[in-house]
């Protein structure tokens, strides 16, 4: 049905205009109209109607775009945000990439901003289409669009590429996530040679719940791992590989934290041990993807701070350290579990509650203490280096 509808212009037309005069409507009360445009399945409309609202916020490259056209669904919540697609392709530099798991574009559009010729890869021909008439619109006149299965072009193709990008499907058939490499498509570990014999670089997205050192051990050749997070919630993580370098068990760690202040914190896994202390007069939480990376110990180390436990990934010191990748906060006090005790220090009955190597989860805690959230009282419940379990009060810098 799309793809038809893409070769008819006029009927194009027709739902642009549509779309653009109803996309703020609920598409649940407009799905039971009979025909919401003249001669087109009232499905492709609505698919269509859901793809705007989903853009203005996640693409808004593609929503000001008043002729742009919207897959499936899955395809669009699946998609790369433009946030994370703009940063993502300032990594890359070079003549041509490959992106083997096009999907719905965004990847490859943003790469083709920073790469002379792009090809993009995509096995479903309806996405296939809907892609190639977005990169018309946007004049992105450097993308090829190869609507063919991905290692069956690898394999036939005479191209040898600057980069690889893949973001392997990760589900199954009946829409369940996978997370271990093993379960993804392609099966990146199966073509590995393939890649390196048809690209210089690989970079390759994952679930952000894939384990990285298992990972590192399971790909070799990583040269860099890049942990994207966007407002403290991570959201990719990429392993850029190199077949012209040696298997390494330490590659280099860059976490961001994207739509904050945070800075790009960069390092690599350590063996050394942070010093660990009680609470002094200013407390340190990192960042998530730093979180995610298993950058415990060097977090400390590298901005000179002691951590509270060896299982409280929280940090202090005496004097405020600048440009902390994460939040920072004064101490008020340090506390026993104990209502009473705590109760002082807050008002209204409101406050903001997280836990680190703690007995309760935070809606214990809540109902514990008798507590809602809100107000600028923080509250971390933590266990202490000499396995004391405390409340430390504070308040955010």
């Amino acid at each position: 049905m799309c793809t038809n509808v893409v070769k008819k212009k006029q009927s194009l037309q027709k739902i642009f205009d549509f779309v653009e005069a109803n996309w703020q409507q609920d598409i649940n009360r407009l799905a039971f109209k009979k025909e919401l445009v003249k001669g087109v399945d009232n499905r492709f409309v609505l698919q269509q109607l859901y793809g705007k609202q989903k853009a203005k916020n996640k693409l808004p490259f593609l929503f000001k775009q008043s002729n742009s056209l919207y897959p499936l669904k899955v395809s669009v919540e699946q998609s790369t945000s433009e946030t994370v697609a703009d940063w993502k392709s300032k990594l890359v530099t070079g003549a041509t990439l490959l992106d083997m798991t096009g999907g719905f574009g965004v990847d490859s559009y943003f790469f083709s901003k920073q790469i002379q010729q792009v090809t993009y890869c995509e096995q479903q021909k309806e996405l296939a289409d809907i892609t190639q008439h977005n990169f018309q619109v946007l004049k992105a006149n450097n993308i090829e669009v190869v609507n063919i299965e991905a290692v069956t072009f690898l394999k036939n193709t005479a191209h040898h590429f600057d980069w690889i990008y893949l973001d392997p499907a990760r589900r199954d058939g009946v829409g369940n996530r996978k997370i271990g490499l093993t379960d993804y498509t392609p099966n990146i570990l199966l073509i590995k040679e393939l890649l390196f014999e048809r690209g210089k670089k690989i970079l390759l997205k994952t679930s952000p719940m894939l384990d990285i050192q298992q990972a590192v051990q399971q790909l070799e050749k990583v040269h860099q791992i890049y942990v994207v997070a966007v407002k403290n919630e991570v959201k990719e993580l990429l392993f850029e590989m190199d077949g012209t370098i040696e298997n390494t068990s330490s590659p280099i760690i860059q976490c961001v934290n994207l739509e904050t202040t945070d800075l790009p914190y960069t390092t690599t896994h350590r063996l050394d041990k942070a010093a660990y202390a009680f609470p002094k007069a200013y407390l340190y939480e990192p960042n998530a993807a730093i979180l995610k990376a298993g950058l415990f110990n060097e977090i400390g180390i590298d901005f000179k701070l002691e951590k509270l436990h060896a299982n409280t990934h929280l940090y202090t010191s005496d004097k405020l350290v600048p440009n902390f990748p994460g939040r920072t906060f004064s101490i008020l006090s340090v506390l026993p579990y104990r209502k009473k005790e705590i109760l002082p220090f807050v008002n209204n009955a409101k406050a903001n509650i997280s836990t680190r190597n703690f007995p309760d989860s935070v809606e214990m805690v809540k109902k514990k203490l008798g507590l809602k959230d809100g107000g600028d009282c923080y509250l971390f419940g933590v266990t202490l280096a000499d396995g004391s379990v405390k409340i430390i009060v504070s308040k955010k810098n």
